[in-house]
């Protein structure tokens, strides 16, 4: 097997499985439901996020759903968030994040163990496909943007392949990092590349733009140029992105061996071991409980 191959299979085995889609489609009826019971049709409830834009990893996803009301709405932006948080609070548990609220409670036995479920309200702009969301915290109490400007964007992009390995990458090795910025920044370092179906190529041109750029590179929203995404990243933060790019790129280096893209991935060797990065191999007791998979820490950049 080729490394190439490698990478391609590898992205193979990141598919959602049948029962694991189910689960999505559930969850999003449940919710869907028990919005409606208060709200009745007035609001637009669908799928967002990775789900809509098809860069999901099976090792690590979460589902994101909108619940946009019509410009004709007359309460504030915080009351219609106050008040989808608090019909929500009847049957889940939630956590109050930035824009979104957060169900925790909502599982099922093939999610990942950080899965939860986060519900958007919003508000449209008169004519205009354009939502102002509610912000909890921050400069600004209200972001305008538009869902659908950001799902084309990716899509088409022709990065999705890439977007899904970096995701993977991230997750593989505890590099905690918003999913649209990376998404985002992916989209930026291949712009004019005409090899983004190599994914060799594709990820170590990604890797050295995160190396050399990402402490300095400025993302906009591109729904709205006003929101500066990057901002949201502390400097300390994007120091430790740009130095888990380097360490992967010192392994890799222009390397087509097999085994050290294995070690990127930590994925088994021809002996049947985890090969990690920098740290140990993590306990059988603490893997995914899906893939038998467990991150390592070496690096963690949140960004909320």
């Amino acid at each position: 097997m080729t490394s190439e191959e490698f990478l391609q299979e590898l992205l193979e085995t990141q598919e959602l499985s049948a029962e694991q889609e189910n689960t999505l489609q559930a969850h999003k009826k449940e919710v869907t439901d028990f919005l409606r019971l208060e709200f009745g049709s007035d609001p637009k409830i669908k799928y967002a996020g990775s789900r809509e834009k098809g860069t999901m990893i099976a090792d690590q996803y979460d589902l994101d759903v909108v619940c946009y009301f019509p410009n004709t709405d007359t309460r504030s932006l915080k009351e219609i968030r106050e008040d989808v948080s608090a019909h929500l609070k009847k049957s889940y548990i939630i956590q109050s994040k930035a824009s979104a609220e957060r169900i925790t409670n909502l599982r099922g036995s093939t999610v990942p163990n950080s899965y939860h479920i986060d519900v958007v309200p919003g508000r449209f702009i008169e004519n205009t496909d354009d939502v102002f969301l509610h912000v909890a915290y921050g400069d600004k109490e209200r972001m305008q943007t538009n869902l659908k400007v950001h799902i084309n964007h990716i899509v088409n992009s022709g990065c999705v392949s890439v977007i899904r390995l970096a995701k993977l990458w991230a997750y593989r090795n505890n590099i905690v990092i918003k999913t649209f910025i990376l998404e985002l920044f992916v989209v930026r370092a291949l712009t004019g590349s005409r090899d983004k179906l190599n994914l060799m190529k594709s990820f170590r041109q990604v890797l050295e733009a995160l190396r050399d750029e990402f402490d300095t590179l400025q993302l906009v929203d591109p729904a709205n140029s006003n929101n500066i995404l990057s901002q949201l990243v502390q400097p300390s933060e994007k120091i430790m992105v740009a130095q888990a790019a380097k360490e992967t790129l010192d392994v890799i280096g222009e390397s087509n061996e097999l085994a050290d893209w294995q070690v990127v991935f930590r994925e088994e060797d021809d002996k049947g071991y985890y090969a990690p990065l920098i740290s140990p191999i993590p306990s059988p007791s603490t893997r995914h409980p899906n893939t038998g998979f467990t991150p390592h820490s070496p690096h963690c950049a949140v960004i909320c």
